[in-house]
């Protein structure tokens, strides 16, 4: 925590890429604030409240920090669906094996506190400048929701952490989880007065809908289940957002401003704010240049019904990236790749015009941030444009859904799950029991969900994380024991640097 304070008048030299209009992404560079001359003006006060968005980046000199990258690798390699296609063997994040100082865990602390720190700053500052009274309660309003989104992704991923709203320098110990959610709620109740509608900045800075969805997914996550339920329906009834059409386009860069977005870190193309969705989660046999190291199990793909258009953001039974051919006598065939026990690799076998590889890949790739570009494409690095998504209508749906469930309105709960199946193009679910469709809502945001995060929070909240992460790991690794992974492995530890950093934290 003290490290993470020293970095605050220097992050306000950093170039701020976020949404200042309507559905717009603009670059503006601001490399001359000090405190002698910030801080007066309408505009220094949005230059401030900017630097708390470009927090969500994390570490300014880490590769793929926070809301870049690694939060998605925590929210979905650790889960029953979760694989890692780049590694040999049984990969340390996937199985569990981490220790404290983890890379992606350690990006996740720091960068999170770097938006509280951030946060913390420009609340202080804004609370003394002499500016228009509704302005400055809605630049404060927004700092209190990215606040409570990195203590959201805290306390729900470590459980205790520290709790820090005042921007103190001195060591603070670890507060309990249901202290953590109290602030969490306060500020959430307290953005959503002060923030605009949608209409005012889309899905890139926060918004009135944008704290509602989030307080929604905290009273969720407390098991609050009315509360959450009742939130979740008062996003709804703003009228501001929709399912779109097709859930397969709604991932085209063309549609990132779309109103199913709630909330979103946003990506530039070309140089600027970057995310390393599309490289790291397209894998290498799938198209070049690609870490490709997030993918799926089979087991999940063979999951979907056939008719599923999500199934489609999945690939498998495709021509090798490299476009290599294998001659067989006088045959040129192309060739391809499948994962066995797929309907791709069964129809691809008996198919003697091609070469399917016979090293067959033991997972699937998804294709959820190609963004619309053709594969092959040079522009799917980190400068390909595609938003990290924090929350969407979909899942909103589905929270009130689960809301509803564990308050005992399994009719209205279906209803909802029902317009979230409807849009991928199955069937709607029949009547069932409270605990048939507690399962069956839980594999319904896995399905509309993969890839974006949620996972790790998903199981955690029902309890049934270790038991579906486990069961998973056994069946992709027969010859390899977990019995190490227990209830201890329910939350990720704090970073060991913090521990020896921070005098009241103990061991």
């Amino acid at each position: 925590m003290k490290k993470i304070n020293i970095f605050l008048l220097t992050f306000l030299m950093m170039v701020i890429s976020v949404v200042s209009c309507k559905n717009k992404l603009e670059e503006t560079v601001y490399s001359s604030l000090a405190e002698s001359n910030a801080y007066k003006t309408v505009e220094d006060a949005e230059v401030l409240i900017l630097s708390v968005y470009a927090a969500l980046r994390g570490g300014i000199d880490v590769w793929g920090a926070y809301y870049t990258m690694d939060y998605l690798e925590l929210g979905e390699l650790p889960t029953d669906y979760g694989q890692d296609g780049s590694n040999s063997g049984v990969p340390t994040l996937e199985s569990g094996t981490w220790g404290n100082e983890q890379p992606f865990i350690l990006n996740l602390w720091e960068g999170a506190y770097k938006v509280v720190t951030s946060a913390n700053f420009a609340i202080q500052i804004l609370e003394g400048m002499a500016i228009d009274a509704d302005a400055k309660a809605g630049f404060i309003a927004e700092a209190k929701f990215l606040r409570a989104l990195a203590y959201y992704d805290l306390t729900f991923n470590f459980k205790d952490v520290v709790l820090n709203l005042n921007n103190p320098n001195e060591d603070l110990p670890l507060s309990p989880q249901a202290d953590i959610i109290a602030a969490i709620l306060s500020d959430l109740t307290d953005a959503q007065a002060g923030l605009p509608s949608y209409d005012t900045y889309g899905a890139g800075r926060a918004t009135k809908g944008a704290a509602l969805a989030l307080r929604a997914k905290t009273h969720l996550n407390n098991k609050n289940w009315a509360e959450a339920a009742v939130d979740a329906k008062a996003v709804m009834d703003l009228g501001e957002y929709t399912l779109f059409p097709s859930v397969v386009d709604l991932f085209d860069i063309v549609n990132k401003s779309v109103n199913e977005w709630i909330f979103v870190v946003h990506s530039q193309e070309g140089n600027g704010a970057e995310s390393f969705l599309a490289s790291r989660t397209l894998h290498g046999t799938y198209r070049n240049l690609s870490y490709g190291s997030l993918v799926v199990s089979v087991n999940f793909y063979n999951s979907f019904d056939l008719n599923d258009e999500r199934r489609s953001l999945m690939v498998n039974g495709y021509q090798d990236v490299q476009q290599r051919i294998t001659v067989v006598g006088s045959d040129t065939l192309d060739q391809y790749w499948a994962a066995p026990g797929t309907v791709e690799h069964t129809i691809l076998e008996a198919d003697p015009t091609i070469d399917l590889n016979p090293n067959p890949q033991s997972f699937i790739p998804t294709i959820k941030y190609l963004g619309g570009y053709d594969r092959f494409s040079d522009n799917l690095g980190g400068n390909a444009g595609v938003n990290y998504p924090v929350m969407r209508y979909a899942d909103i749906l589905l929270v009130r859904a689960e809301g509803l469930n564990e308050t005992g309105d399994q009719g209205g709960a279906t209803a909802l799950v029902n317009q979230v199946r409807a849009r991928a193009g199955v069937a709607d679910l029949p009547v069932l029991s409270q605990d048939a469709l507690r399962d069956a809502i839980l594999e319904e945001r896995a399905k509309e969900l993969f890839m974006e995060g949620h996972r790790t929070i998903d199981l955690r909240r029902t309890g049934k994380y270790i038991e579906l992460w486990k069961a998973s790991l056994e069946g992709k690794y027969p010859t390899e024991s977990f019995s190490y992974l227990n209830d201890s492995k329910y939350y990720f530890g704090i970073p060991q640097r913090e521990i020896d950093a921070n005098s009241q934290i103990n061991n």
